[in-house]
Parts: structure tokens; C-alpha cells; sequence
């Protein structure tokens, strides 16, 4: 609340029905004053502002001297704040506008009254002011406040929409597109079966070439299908007991042709004793190491080196730490906090294949997020760090993988329900 807490009462008492009588004197000249004057930052005219606001101003300001009550005084500088903010007035224009009649009423008692006697009252004034002046600043600063809320709400109500109608469009896509996929697929396994003695290297090749394609695309199409599922928290983990040493080791099996031909080491330490099996979505499992060990041998350079080591963190709720560390071309700082991001990526389509296994090879930028969301749903975290990205000096990247060990079944598991196993 507005109010100097003057001692003498009395004499502010006086000065408040001589500014009553004076409202002639001062409030006129003052609003004419401001109706002439434009403001520095080029803003509409100050008289946008209704003039009976500034008359009321001038009047609950007298009164309040007079009675020693500020309540209608602050309503008064509440109302002319906010329609000052209205017409576009910064916080600077307004406090020149109140000290501008501060001026006026300076001149007036300064012309009225013999020096002694004016002397207090200028006092009691510039107190007055200095108190109006903090309390018109807070006002304006709540109100600043409150429409960048305003505005920021909106921002993320927009936003959230964008991210509803991507997720949307990801499901239906992903659903459509499946069924065909899973046809042409079948189609072409089957062809392969059946002209496998008899075709001649061309029809072989394009078989094998049609076969590839449609296992790369509907893996694709999976990811998204189970990205829409993580979105919608509809993903539901198959929980049994399952061994990690176990499901890595099928990984790396099956990743054998591949890192054959790119003369890739991989070292797998020997998981720690107290690493005993535990209870865990084992296709789910799969998909995150099948995707993580692959995207190391995407980035790094052929003849290089990928460790995986495993750590039981002990605790009342332990957790198993896998990392997969490669000695590739890393991840720049920028790029870093991005990685999760649905289909956030900087390959170069037109001089990077599409490829899971291939250097540098490209991708939709969808098995990371898969990846982030399917290690949540077991309660666990992940964390990428990489020193930067420099392919000379390959300084590497190193994914970290944080399980929760549970000894049990969670209650709110449904164990009956299997989800197809979708690879990254």
C-alpha cells in the first residue's frame, strides 16, 4: 500500500485540501502538459490514456493526504499502469508522466507558500512520490509478469499441439505402411526360396536388394510405431527373468558379418559376479544394445575399437551400469544435449548412405529417441558423453545405460501381454 507514514499528520492533512483546491491550478496545466507530449520511444501520444484516469489520479492523491487513507490512491496508479501498459507505454514513460505533476505541484507550493513553510510540504510531497513511484513499478512489473506467462503458455499449448499432430501423424503413417511392408517382405523372402537354384546373379541380386530394402524400411516403420507407443505411454513391458551378459552376447553374434567386414574390434569385458539375472523386457533389452553397439559401428571408422563393460552399482535399489565405448568420430558439444530428440540428425543425404552398419551411414533419427524411451519404461536412465567430434583425431563416444536390478516382477506388469520385438 501506498503511504509515507508521515509523522505530522496535521500539516499533511493541510497540504491535501489545498491540492483539492488547486486541482485547476495543477491538474489542469499537467494533463496539458501531457496531451502535447510524445514519448521518447516514439509511442502513440500520452493522451491515449483517458484523461479522467489522470483526474482521478490527481484527486485520490489529495485525498490521501487529506485522510490519511492510500487505498484509493494505489487503485488509482494500478489503473493507470495498466492502461498505460495497454496503449504500449514502457515502465519510463509512465513514472515521467507522474513526474511531471510532481513538478507542477512543486511549483505550485513552491509559489504559494513562504520558504519555510514550503520546505515541508516538498518534503512530505517527495516522500509521497517516492513511495507511488515503487509501488507503480511493482505493478508494472506484475503485469509484465503475468502476459509473459500468458504469452509463454500459449507458446507451449502451440507447441504441444505441434507434438500431438507429429506423434499422430507417425502412428497412422507407421500403422499404414506396415501391412504393405510386411507383404512385400514376405513376397520376397519367399521368391528368394523358390528361384534360389534356378535364377541367374542378376535376379539374385535384385532379389537380395528387394529382400534388404524391405527389412531396412519395416524396421524403420517399427521404430515408429514403437515410438508412438512411448509417446502415448501405451508401452508395455513383457517383464521375465533375463541375464544382460546373455542378450549383449546375442547382439554382438548377430552383428558378426558386419563387424567382419569393417575390421571392427569389439571387447567384451566379463560381466562382474554379483551381476546375476533379474527381472527385464529381454526383446525390449535387445533392442537397446542391438541399437546402441550399432550406432557405434556406424561411427567409427573401419579397423577401430568398441568396449562394453558392465558395473553393479550397489545400493538399497541397485542398478547395473553398461557402457558401450567406441573410438569414433564422437559428438559435437552442440549436438549433445539433441540426441533424444525425434528425428534430430545432421547426416548429409546426398553424401552419406542410408545405412545401419556403413560409416557415417544415414538414418531417420528415430532410435535414439526409442532407445531413451524404452530404457525409461524400466525405470532406468541414459546418458551420452563424447569429448567433441573431430574425425581425425576420433575422440569417441561413450553411452552410458542405467538398469534397475529388481529381484521381482513389478506388480503393475502385465506378463501375458508380448509385444513384437522390434529391432533398432
Amino acid at each position: 500500500m501506498t503511504n509515507p507514514l508521515r509523522s505530522d499528520v496535521a500539516q499533511r492533512a493541510l497540504l491535501g485540501k489545498w491540492l483539492r483546491v488547486q486541482t485547476e491550478t495543477i491538474a489542469a496545466p499537467w494533463i496539458a502538459a501531457i496531451q502535447s507530449r510524445r514519448t521518447a520511444t516514439e509511442q502513440p501520444a500520452a493522451s491515449a490514456i483517458d484523461e479522467a484516469i489522470y483526474q482521478k489520479l490527481y484527486q485520490n492523491l489529495a485525498l490521501a493526504l487529506e485522510t490519511g487513507r492510500y487505498v484509493s490512491l494505489d487503485e488509482s496508479l494500478t489503473e493507470i499502469t495498466i492502461a498505460g501498459r495497454v496503449q504500449g507505454y514502457q515502465l519510463q514513460d509512465l513514472i515521467q508522466i507522474a513526474m511531471m505533476l510532481k513538478n507542477e505541484i512543486w511549483q505550485a507550493v513552491v509559489t504559494a507558500y513562504l520558504p519555510e513553510e514550503a520546505l515541508g510540504y516538498l518534503h512530505t510531497i517527495d516522500i509521497l512520490f517516492q513511495t507511488a513511484l515503487s509501488y507503480q513499478a511493482r505493478v508494472f512489473s506484475d503485469l509484465t509478469q503475468r502476459e509473459a506467462n500468458q504469452t509463454l503458455s500459449r507458446a507451449r499449448h502451440e507447441l504441444e499441439k505441434v507434438n500431438e499432430t507429429k506423434s499422430r501423424f507417425i502412428n497412422i503413417a507407421a500403422h499404414e505402411l506396415k501391412t504393405p511392408l510386411t507383404l512385400i517382405q514376405g513376397y520376397s523372402d519367399m521368391l528368394s526360396r523358390e528361384l534360389s537354384d534356378s535364377a541367374d546373379e542378376q535376379v539374385r541380386h535384385v532379389l537380395s536388394g528387394l529382400t534388404i530394402g524391405a527389412r531396412r524400411l519395416l524396421a524403420t516403420v517399427n521404430d515408429m510405431i514403437v515410438l508412438s507407443m512411448i509417446d502415448s505411454r501405451t508401452l508395455t513391458l513383457n517383464y521375465q527373468i533375463v541375464a544382460l551378459p546373455h542378450i549383449i552376447q546375442m547382439v554382438l553374434n548377430d552383428l558378426k558379418p558386419t563387424l567382419r567386414e569393417r575390421d571392427l574390434t569389439v571387447v567384451f569385458k566379463p560381466a562382474p559376479i554379483a551381476l546375476g539375472p533379474f527381472y527385464a523386457d529381454p526383446q525390449r533389452l535387445y533392442q537397446i544394445f542391438d541399437y546402441i553397439v550399432t550406432n557405434s559401428v556406424k561411427y567409427t571408422p573401419d579397423g577401430g575399437r568398441i568396449t562394453i563393460e558392465l558395473k553393479v552399482l550397489p545400493g538399497t535399489e541397485p542398478f547395473v551400469e553398461a557402457r558401450v565405448i567406441d573410438s569414433g568420430i564422437g559428438i559435437a558439444p552442440d549436438d549433445l544435449p539433441y540426441v533424444f530428440e525425434k528425428l534430430y540428425g545432421k547426416t548429409d543425404v546426398s553424401k552419406h548412405s542410408s545405412s545401419r552398419t556403413n560409416f557415417k551411414g544415414g538414418g531417420v533419427g528415430l532410435g535414439l529417441s526409442v532407445v531413451k524411451g524404452i530404457v525409461d519404461a524400466h525405470g532406468g536412465k541414459i546418458a551420452i558423453e563424447s569429448p567433441g567430434y573431430d574425425e581425425q583425431k576420433l575422440p569417441g563416444t561413450t553411452v552410458r545405460i542405467f538398469l534397475p536390478i529388481l529381484s521381482q516382477q513389478p506388480a503393475d506388469s502385465e506378463q501375458q501381454l508380448h509385444l513384437t520385438s522390434h529391432s533398432a
